[in-house]
């Protein structure tokens, strides 16, 4: 479920002639019942809501004077969410013949056309006021207090997200808070400039329009607006020039390609959208090289494998994201660690709809090819979440099952979509090679349709060097890690990381050191594994400086990899 919050105003939203419908007050109960909370919010000051509505008590919060007041019906908490202005605003206005003026716990209203004097006064007063329209009525209130500031306090106390909600409205008034939402719904008798940037503008007026709101979500939790364009998240750009995007919601994606391809810059970029858009993103780390990305927070160190209630506490927050590292589970450990961590998040996500999105890297180790509690994940656990592999013969057949995007970054991309089908037994899309170079350059197929779709990928913020630290520590694949074999292949030794790399070159004799320091095997691995054309080429300046002895070409080169690659932690 993606929505679970319905945000609705009162005026020319609910009521009409300041009264709500039964039909109206059923259709609300139903959507509660369904499981779904409710918030009122309204310009209007706090009593006269509770005088002509009586059945307050279906609304978890109301959000009074326009984002000022927040009520609890249960408990009949009130929350002043803002200072009010000095006595003497108020006697002033009326002292210069404002008429029919209201004053609330921190709201003054009036009606046009006294937006005039009340400016003037706001003025000669110095105070931090701003004028709001609703129709006729005009609200004076704090800078920075609207629907959409009183309505996330609102869903603060309730533990969900702007994202998770619709809201519904008619007014200048109601913009706000319709912008904040994750997706905005427009009564029939709206203004036209409110059903211009709704998404959903409806048949009916007032209640009957929120009844029709009502019954769409509980049918089918508005799915159509996963595809409007200005929701969906966008991956790069399409060789016409245009947004590659998936939808905003319910799909689950699969990135494969070759190391070093950019799969991982893909999701840093993704998870940098997330944040920016505000959604919330849990990363599944395997060798901790996303730790502090974007002002996450980061659970799991090399020593100590993050606690899963732990992870779940953290996204108890909506504004918080949070970096499971693995790095310190033992990879035959990874999958059953990967399934807890699983359920826990697919039980957050059926209560908040969060996180949104989860970015899962070598997905072959959290969910490999023969891992059987695999098998018993649903295609909707599995919307909303990003797989990426090297190797995606390796993944459980029950993810492919329900992936519906493949997107192959590789040097023939076309190969791994091939692959893929295979292993899923779907049919062969028609690849069309294009006819321009295509910088970043990745293919993205969405299952079942004819034709994949080329696009440049977005670069991250911050182009660093993905994989740093998992190769300073972490274990890296055998056909990755560098080997010492000397002189006519005397010996064997493979060295797991940079740090195995640094005590073993510490330990072999000179002519051996030499030997791959003359053939510039030490520049070319960094170059052509790790992916880091900087170290490469200062490696390949020491070795082509003949004349340092071993012990110095040894030590320089530990030099730029600990300087490099060492994590600081």
């Amino acid at each position: 479920m993606r929505y679970h919050v319905l945000a609705a105003d009162y005026d020319g939203t609910l009521a009409h002639d300041e009264r709500v419908d039964d039909s109206t007050v059923e259709a609300l109960r139903r959507l509660r019942d369904s499981g779904r909370k409710l918030i009122l919010v309204t310009g209007r000051r706090l009593e006269p809501v509770l005088e002509l509505f009586p059945e307050v008590s279906l609304f978890h919060h109301i959000v009074a004077e326009n984002g000022a007041l927040l009520f609890d019906p249960t408990t009949g908490e009130e929350t002043l969410l803002a200072a009010p202005p000095p006595p003497e605003f108020a006697a002033e206005l009326t002292r210069r013949g404002v008429h029919r003026l209201e004053t609330g716990r921190c709201i003054v209203a009036t009606w046009q056309p006294f937006e005039t004097i009340s400016l003037d006064v706001i003025r000669e007063f110095e105070i931090d006021l701003q004028i709001i329209f609703n129709k006729d009525a005009v609200m004076l209130l704090p800078s920075g207090v609207n629907k959409a500031f009183g309505l996330s306090k609102a869903l603060q106390r309730i533990g969900f997200s702007s994202h998770n909600v619709v809201a519904v409205g008619d007014a200048e008034n109601d913009e706000a808070m319709m912008r904040s939402c994750g997706a905005a719904a427009a009564v029939d008798n709206a203004l036209p400039r409110v059903k211009a940037m709704a998404d959903v503008v409806l048949r009916h007026p007032r209640g009957k329009g929120v009844e029709e709101l009502i019954d769409m979500i509980i049918e089918n939790d508005l799915d159509e607006l996963r595809h409007r364009p200005h929701r969906q998240l966008v991956l790069g750009t399409r060789l016409d020039g245009e947004p590659f995007s998936i939808a905003s919601h319910g799909e689950s994606v699969l990135v494969t390609g070759g190391p070093g391809g950019g799969k991982s810059k893909l999701a840093i970029r993704v998870m940098e959208s997330l944040t920016e858009r505000g959604e919330q993103c849990c990363v599944v780390d395997p060798e901790g090289d996303y730790r502090g990305l974007d002002g996450s927070i980061t659970l799991g160190t090399a020593e100590r494998a993050p606690d899963v209630e732990e992870v779940v506490g953290v996204l108890e927050s909506p504004d918080d994201h949070c970096v499971v590292s693995f790095f310190g589970i033992a990879k035959d450990d990874r999958p059953e660690y990967f399934n807890k961590l699983f359920r826990a998040l697919s039980e957050l996500r059926s209560r908040t709809g969060r996180p949104h999105w989860i970015i899962v890297d070598e997905a072959h180790y959290a969910a490999p090819k023969d891992w059987q509690p695999a098998k018993m994940w649903s295609g909707d656990e599995l919307a909303g979440i990003i797989f990426i592999t090297a190797y995606h013969d390796r993944i459980s057949p029950a993810v492919l099952e329900h992936v519906d995007w493949i997107i192959s970054i590789a040097e023939q991309p076309e190969d791994a979509i091939e692959q893929c089908c295979q292993l899923m037994g779907d049919a062969l899309p028609s690849f069309d090679r294009p006819k321009i170079e295509c910088q970043h350059g990745a293919l993205a197929w969405r299952r079942g349709e004819r034709y994949p779709v080329w696009f440049s990928r977005l670069s991250p913020r911050d182009e660093g060097q993905r994989h740093q630290h998992s190769y300073y520590e972490g274990v890296m694949d055998e056909e990755l890690q560098f080997v010492f074999r000397g002189v006519d292949n005397r010996m064997s030794l493979a060295t797991g990381n940079l740090k195995e790399f640094i005590k073993t070159a510490s330990g072999i004799d000179d002519e051996t050191w030499i030997h791959h320091l003359k053939h510039g095997d030490y520049s070319t691995w960094f170059r052509d594994i790790i992916k880091d054309p900087e170290v490469a080429d200062e490696i390949a300046t020491i070795e082509r400086n003949t004349g340092l002895p071993a012990k110095d070409s040894r030590e320089m080169i530990a030099d730029h990899i600990l300087k490099r690659f060492k994590p600081p932690w």
